[in-house]
């Protein structure tokens, strides 16, 4: 089973996190309008989100050190969200002397509702150049840190970063929400690849509404190499797979309050629990107790919990969090 090579606590832990960044402008609503209906929200909050954004303040509230690097609008003036991101990153810590300002492009934003029950419902909108943009030195990127969390929104971005890390010997966590054949060797350059369940199943080709059995899903994409596979599933168990070993790992049963950026959250904290203890299964305990909290709370990956809090959670349930 792929893992990482095991650090202490005492130790710091640098992370290059690649891919995309947003502005969150997200709303909590009592039901999401249908047609031309309209309703009040209940609560309002404009975050940063996007899956490499959030997992880097992920990292850093867990204590582990983090820089973003990703493309972003212009920096002329003319994009005040690239602005607006760049301020909230470096609030929480993180390096973002790896982002790429696009000329004459707008930065990422979503539109996000979130219902009742905690679920979100997103409108994004990212413009085309930021697709087509690359790292203009991979190598500088990853000077001086011990592991990369990409995710596959900017595959053109993150693929020579995620290529250039594993010729470093470097582990890469992959966050996989499209189709594998979208990004085929960003895919081959991560070690640790984890699914959303709709990237699994799309990447299968089965209907993501389906009551699809996740793990003989997992057993079927990972029975290509012995990289370490799993898949989260909302409130259900995540299930994982590593050549020949399988399992899955229950999750916290949490209040839910806003799932918004609860995946993101999880591979951020997975990353930093696999270079603290080198256990991929251990660490995919940590990610979903780091995740249930965030769920707990409004505000996307703004909410991400300090190590304190994950740590008393995992007290709690009878493990320990040293």
């Amino acid at each position: 089973m792929p893992t990482a090579e095991p650090q202490s606590r005492s130790a710091t832990r640098r992370f290059l996190c690649s891919g995309i960044a947003v502005i969150d402008q997200v709303f909590r609503v009592p039901y999401v309008p249908q047609g031309e209906g309209k309703t009040r929200a209940q609560a309002f909050a404009s975050v940063v989100g996007g899956g490499a954004a959030n997992a880097a303040i992920a990292i850093t509230r867990l204590g582990g050190v983090a820089h973003y690097a990703g493309p972003l609008g212009d920096a002329s003036g003319a994009d005040p969200l690239g602005d607006q991101i760049v301020a909230a990153l470096v609030a929480e810590g993180v390096d973002c002397s790896g982002c790429v300002r696009v000329d004459g492009a707008n930065s990422p934003v979503s539109a996000v509702l979130i219902d009742p029950q905690g679920e979100r419902t997103i409108i994004h909108h990212r413009a085309g150049a930021l697709g087509e943009t690359v790292p203009p030195r991979p190598e500088r990127l990853l000077a001086a840190v011990d592991a990369v969390m990409a995710d596959d929104h900017c595959p053109r971005f993150v693929t020579p970063v995620c290529i250039e890390a594993r010729r470093r010997g470097l582990p890469v966590v992959l966050d996989i929400e499209k189709r594998v054949a979208d990004a085929e060797p960003l895919f081959a350059a991560a070690t640790h690849r984890i699914f959303s369940r709709t990237g699994l199943l799309i990447s299968l080709g089965c209907d993501v509404a389906s009551d699809e059995n996740l793990a003989a899903a997992l057993e079927q994409m990972a029975r290509h190499d012995d990289a370490f596979y799993a898949v989260t599933d909302g409130a259900r168990p995540v299930q994982w797979r590593c050549g020949s070993a399988s399992g899955e790992v229950p999750v916290f049963p949490l209040e839910i309050v806003d799932t918004l950026a609860a995946g993101d959250v999880f591979h951020g904290a997975f990353a930093l629990a696999l270079l603290e203890g080198g256990d991929s299964v251990e660490a995919l305990r940590f990610a979903a107790a780091t995740a249930a909290i965030k769920c707990t709370r409004f505000g996307g990956g703004a909410v991400s919990p300090t190590r304190e809090e994950v740590d008393r959670l995992l007290a709690a349930s009878g493990e320990d969090g040293e």
